[in-house]
């Protein structure tokens, strides 16, 4: 029998996260993952622009904004070392809308 470290998918798991943070008011728009890497560690950097509308969508996201920086994620196999959101951007007209761009770094725990 073989035995192998099974690493997750960061990037799966980590929009997950945020969207289940998000009560199910946010969408992902986009996601981009490249590889990171320093003397002692390796991860991914993401880059994700999630949408939210109406009037609870935008207070779910602005609470979002506010606790995704200190939010303690689980994510098997990994850690994440830095979350932000990067941009917020809103639409007024119409039906309230929001789009944070969130940006975060992930890295491979042992």
């Amino acid at each position: 029998m073989i035995h192998q470290k099974i690493r997750h998918d960061p990037a799966t798991a980590l929009i997950r996260a945020v969207l289940t943070l998000a009560q199910g008011e946010a969408a992902l728009e986009e996601h981009r993952g490249t590889s990171w890497a320093s003397a002692t560690f390796t991860g991914m950097r993401h880059v994700m622009r999630v949408s939210l509308s109406g009037d609870e969508g935008i207070r779910i996201g602005e609470w979002l904004a506010q606790v995704l920086p200190e939010h303690e994620f689980r994510i098997s196999g990994h850690l994440v070392a830095d979350i932000a959101v990067s941009a917020v951007h809103r639409r007024v007209e119409g039906t309230p809308a929001m789009t944070l761009t969130i940006e975060a770094l992930t890295v491979e725990a042992d």
